[in-house]
């Protein structure tokens, strides 16, 4: 047992390889141990290894078959490999072998929702909230569940709770703003958006933490679900830069992980900093034709003719966490090389046809506050023993106020996989690539889709977006925000400065924009001493699944 302790503090400081080492060194010990194959299974899992993860739980499962945490684990990998009968039966049992406990409702109300059952969804998730009312996840799947259902006033009670709870999701932003804009109350949905599109991130100790997401297809492929250009706007309507262009940052700006590099760059030489990067490998759904004759495919008529839609495919997640040193301009170049590298790395590993998201969280403090930190080292996003990562969960556990994090929620239940189901949440209400817009051609029906695809790393869909809401009010401070915000995502980072000073010519009280500019103009590692990595490529079939 005191090998598994230690392997967890060691997981926890963030040096996997030494946690590794000391729990395959107390299962060689006690071989039988349960807790030993849970937490080499959390291990496996935090790889990316899923096989392995799987046989590690299986044979605590085994070991000791009435640990609910074991039979959650399964069903969360079972999900994973799209086994749902399995999942079902695994998720069942833990809230049988432990009724108290919200997670393992929540997780049996996901799976329902997956499997197109909302009643039971509801349910359960309306279980996971009456053990803890603060779930915020639950609260916000509820809501959705609800408008499913047509059961709008109930899911208007369940975003509001969510937003409460969590002020800085904006995620469940998107969701209570769209409910008002559906009920006709627009000023109360510009009101919701006010606080969705944050750039910097302060507190009031001088630390920083800066999030951004990506996704989708890089910029100028023709993002997924970007709408139509509208016709060019009236001069009055036209956006009007409100500063001079400056020179575009070297790199390739298209590239997620140069706009990682490039915010690393901009990290005080004097500080020291931490970055955790969560990468989530959705695979596409392929669903095979019955014959080559047959126009589409025989599973998806059948489902669509019983008014339902085949699940969709579980993504499975990798986090990265690295720690670098206060240190000189060259040092920090090398540090910034360093941690792209290994990131690359972790692209190529990506499964064949699988649609790759990123989320960075960079937080820094004074010296005084990382008293004793030093060296390079990567790490877990969460910890032994707390569960499996198919669910709920947040990126971060900063304080601090946050500059533009989609889900910035903190992680309540201790998850230790990136939870990706908010995904669902905001894709179930945007348009299928091609498809044209479901809501009216106003200004605050398109920020509301703008940021949804925000948050989903779509900067190209969401600049699309953002524009519309321009054109149609050029004085919408929530459209030049999103602006901002998706222009950040896009990697045109002068061009996001020129948004956020338009923001403040129509707003000059604006914060977040005040905050957007400081961030965006802090000065960089300088390029002579930055041997730049090349783009990211798309990733390579991986040699194991």
């Amino acid at each position: 047992m005191g090998h598994l302790m230690l392997g967890s503090a060691y997981y926890w400081a963030g040096n996997v390889p030494q946690a590794e080492a000391e729990f395959r060194a107390g299962l060689k010990l006690d071989p039988d141990n349960a807790q030993g194959h849970l937490l080499m299974g959390i291990l496996h899992a935090w790889k990316g290894d899923t096989d392995s993860a799987y046989a590690e739980f299986q044979t605590g499962a085994r070991l000791d078959p009435k640990r609910p945490d074991l039979q959650m684990d399964l069903g969360s990998v079972e999900e994973t490999l799209g086994r749902f009968p399995d999942a079902l039966e695994h998720f069942r049992r833990a809230v049988a072998l432990d009724a108290s406990h919200p997670l393992y409702h929540y997780q049996l109300g996901m799976l329902y929702r997956r499997l197109g059952r909302d009643t039971d969804a509801a349910d359960s998730l309306g279980a996971a909230l009456k053990r803890y009312p603060d779930f915020e996840d639950a609260a916000l799947e509820l809501g959705a569940a609800y408008e499913r259902m047509g059961k709008d006033p109930e899911a208007l009670d369940e975003f509001n709770k969510a937003v409460r709870l969590k002020a800085r999701d904006a995620v469940a932003r998107y969701r209570l703003g769209r409910a008002y804009l559906i009920k006709g109350d627009a000023k109360k949905a510009r009101a919701v958006f006010a606080d969705a599109f944050h750039l910097t991130p302060e507190d009031n100790q001088g630390g920083l933490a800066l999030s951004v997401s990506f996704g989708g297809e890089a910029e100028g492929a023709g993002g997924e679900g970007a709408p139509k250009q509208p016709e060019k706007p009236k001069p009055s309507q036209a956006p009007q830069p409100q500063a001079a262009p400056q020179p575009a940052a070297q790199g390739n700006p298209s590239d997620p992980l140069d706009v990682i590099a490039r915010n690393l760059e901009r990290l005080p030489l004097d500080q020291e900093a931490v970055l955790e990067v969560d990468m989530a490998f959705i695979p596409r759904p392929k669903l095979e034709r019955k014959n080559a004759s047959e126009a589409g495919s025989s599973l998806k008529s059948a489902l669509e003719k019983a008014g339902r839609l085949p699940p969709r495919p579980t993504a499975t997640g990798v986090r990265r966490e690295f720690k670098l040193r206060a240190t000189t301009d060259a040092q920090r170049a090398a540090q910034v090389k360093q941690v792209m590298d290994e990131l690359r790395e972790v692209l190529r590993q990506a499964p064949p046809d699988a649609e790759v998201r990123m989320g960075m969280n960079l937080s820094y403090a004074p010296k005084s506050r990382l008293a004793g930190r030093s060296g390079e080292a990567s790490g877990p996003g969460g910890g032994p023993g707390s569960g499996a990562g198919g669910g709920a969960g947040g990126t971060s556990d900063s304080k601090a106020r946050v500059s533009y994090q989609p889900r910035d929620v903190g992680n309540d239940m201790g998850l230790w996989v990136m939870g990706t189901s908010w995904m669902a949440l905001v894709e179930e209400t945007l348009p299928e690539p091609g498809e044209a817009p479901s809501h009216p051609d106003t200004s605050d029906w398109w920020v509301a889709s703008g940021l949804g695809f925000a948050s989903l790393g779509q900067s190209r869909a969401a600049l699309a977006s953002f524009d519309r809401a321009v054109a149609a009010d050029a004085s919408n401070e929530q459209a030049w925000m999103g602006r901002a915000v998706a222009l950040v995502e896009a990697g045109r980072e002068p061009e996001a400065e020129q948004a956020l000073v338009k923001v403040l010519t129509i707003s000059p009280k604006n914060r977040a924009a005040k905050d957007g500019l400081k961030w965006l103009r802090q000065p960089r590692v300088s390029a002579s001493a930055n041997p730049r990595v090349g783009a990211a490529k798309a990733p390579e079939k991986a040699k194991t699944p």
